[in-house]
């Protein structure tokens, strides 16, 4: 990612009772994510930050004064991670909502296309102790692909986030629906790296409504990967700008949430049954087969793989949600119209451990009908560049 902010110190001893809000500045409507990171404290680089230091973090981007947020914490004191290296960052990436905001044709947009104001900032509130690292801020700038899509039920909008040596409570804000559409749902993957065994989700909650809890599994014999998959109906509720939280047993070291809505959905039965891994696949391809798929479904799937080469995408699945880290650390969401079968793997060299899951999305009566594919294929093209952000910090009144 290009370098918005580069590193540099800050002391947050007295910050107690006031949260540190970067000045807002103005984003290119092709924004695509953003990322903040904190040196954390090491062996070598012990900083004033202990194991009572605990920072909250917020990415905030604004849309027209609408605020969408990607909110993560994390305590002080060495974190040791996968295969017993010291974690030398927190980081915080939001990947702001991307998709056809409930539009049945036309290419695919960014949050900030077709916006007025389009502004973002960092926020940093201490909860305890004392904390004094180094913060960058980092972007990506591209349009979103061009996706075709045929089913009743359609794809509508994606979002995700990652946060890295976290303290398990993750949320980022998530639009389903833009104002179109109907008979909505949504699902949300939370998978990633545990401590000594994979960890288990508690919850995950939709604008403070919980979500139904469908898949959750992990394992400790290969990589201590977790993943969990969860699903809500949301009718004509919940529209517009919601924060989705997802919490996880602690310690985690890569806690990965994902959000894909939905048009078109049967709001009584709106899945079917899941398939999901319960142990790590140790061979490429990972795969799972949902049963019972019909031509209007559309399939989801949320992968967590840890291996040295990124996974490819199987047969007529569309990525979503992406998010690559260290070059061994991969986390991917995508969908499959159900006219395709319901046959969701991915593929690489280099495998050393992956967790796999899926579920379909069944349609309601008058789902709608098939729509003429966008032209082009759904590949990112080149990023563009990057705008600075500005000013990082600047106290707010207490």
């Amino acid at each position: 990612m290009p370098v918005l902010v580069p590193r540099r110190s800050v002391e947050l001893s007295d910050l107690k009772g006031r949260t540190f809000i970067s000045v807002p500045v103005t984003l290119d409507p092709l924004t695509a994510s953003l990322e903040v990171r904190l040196r954390r404290p090491t062996t070598l680089i012990p900083l004033s930050w202990d194991v009572t230091g605990r920072v909250e973090v917020s990415l905030v981007v604004v849309a027209d004064g609408v605020e969408h947020r990607c909110v993560g914490s994390t305590s002080g004191g060495i974190r040791i991670g996968i295969g017993g290296k010291e974690i030398a960052d927190y980081v915080l990436r939001y990947t702001t909502t991307w998709g056809f905001f409930g539009a049945r044709a036309g290419a695919a947009k960014r949050l900030g296309e077709g916006k007025a104001s389009y502004q973002a900032r960092l926020e940093m509130r201490l909860v305890s102790g004392t904390v004094a690292t180094e913060i960058a801020v980092t972007n990506e700038v591209f349009p979103a692909p061009d996706m075709p899509f045929r089913s009743s039920v359609a794809f509508d909008a994606a979002t995700d986030g990652i946060e890295i040596s976290g303290d398990g409570v993750f949320s980022l804000t998530h639009t389903a629906g833009g104002g179109a559409g109907s008979n909505r749902a949504v699902f949300a993957g939370n998978n990633g790296f545990g401590q000594g065994a994979g960890r288990p989700t508690t919850s995950i909650q939709y604008g403070g409504t919980g979500m139904s809890e469908k898949w959750d599994a992990s394992e400790s014999a290969v990589a201590n990967l977790y993943n969990a998959g969860y699903t809500l109906a949301l009718g004509d509720t919940l529209t517009g700008a919601q924060t989705v939280t997802a919490t996880t047993e602690t310690p985690v070291d890569y806690q990965f949430l994902h959000v894909i809505s939905m048009t078109g959905v049967d709001q009584t039965t709106p899945v079917g049954t899941p398939a999901f891994d319960t142990a790590a696949d140790t061979t490429s391809p990972a795969s799972r087969t949902v049963g019972s798929v019909g031509a209007d479904d559309l399939v989801v799937d949320s992968l967590i793989w840890w291996g040295s080469v990124a996974p490819t995408v199987g047969a007529d699945q569309t990525v979503r949600n992406t998010h690559d880290d260290s070059g061994v650390n991969f986390f991917r969401g995508s969908t499959q119209p159900g006219l395709a079968g319901g046959v969701m793997s991915w593929s690489a060299t280099g495998i050393i451990g992956a967790m796999l899951g899926a579920i379909a999305f069944k349609p309601a009566a008058a789902g709608g009908a098939a729509v003429t594919p966008n032209v082009g294929a759904a590949v990112l093209v080149g990023a563009a560049p990057s705008r600075v952000i500005g000013t990082i910090l600047t106290p707010a009144t207490p």
